[in-house]
């Protein structure tokens, strides 16, 4: 999710909670009388007015169609783009341009820091972090794993990324779950004895 995307967010969330808060106290005051004094009884005669006329549900019709073209412009904000899948190598000349395809470079690297490392499922993407792209490792970790192989295995990966883009333009990022549950109704090793 974009920055801006996460300020429109915020701010349409703390709206609508202020408007949700602005209606629950007015409901309370309406109720109790504390701030002002409300009529006893609704009347709708002027919404079955609004309601009989010929323009209404043309009018009901185009908000909904507003409606939800906003909601799914919303939806389409929040989308993951995926990353960059090449990044031009400083070795390109005006003879050729030389491109390295980083969602095979994400794959390697998790493949290589399942190597070193105790983790499961591990899997290679790409994401853009300002001008630079970041190589995201995701896996889970073994129960038994120890924090500095963790380390140890993160910082290898980070030493050979760099080493394979000197320039600084690719990072590595290694974002580690918890260990997988197992799930209920799964066959054990454990024998019970009653």
């Amino acid at each position: 999710m974009t920055p801006r995307v996460r300020v429109v967010d915020r701010l349409l969330t703390a709206l609508l909670g202020a408007a949700l808060v602005a209606l629950a106290l007015l409901v309370l005051d309406w109720r109790f009388g504390v701030v002002g004094s409300y009529a006893d009884s609704l009347t709708t005669s002027s919404a079955d007015s609004v309601l009989g006329t010929t323009w209404w549900p043309w009018a009901l019709a185009a908000g909904t169609v507003v409606l939800g073209l906003l909601g799914l412009v919303w939806l389409l904000a929040h989308l993951r783009r995926p990353g960059p899948s090449d990044q031009r190598l400083d070795a390109s000349d005006p003879t050729g341009r030389l491109t390295a395809d980083l969602g095979s470079v994400a794959s390697a690297t998790a493949s290589r820091f399942a190597t070193l490392a105790p983790v499961t499922g591990a899997r290679g993407t790409t994401e853009r972090r300002g001008r630079h792209s970041v190589l995201v490792v995701h896996g889970h970790v073994d129960p038994a794993a120890a924090p500095s192989t963790l380390v140890e295995a993160a910082e290898t990966c980070a030493a050979e990324v760099a080493g394979a883009f000197p320039d600084d333009d690719v990072r590595l990022r290694v974002l580690l779950d918890a260990p997988r549950r197992r799930r209920l109704g799964r066959r054990t090793d454990r024998v019970r004895v009653r």
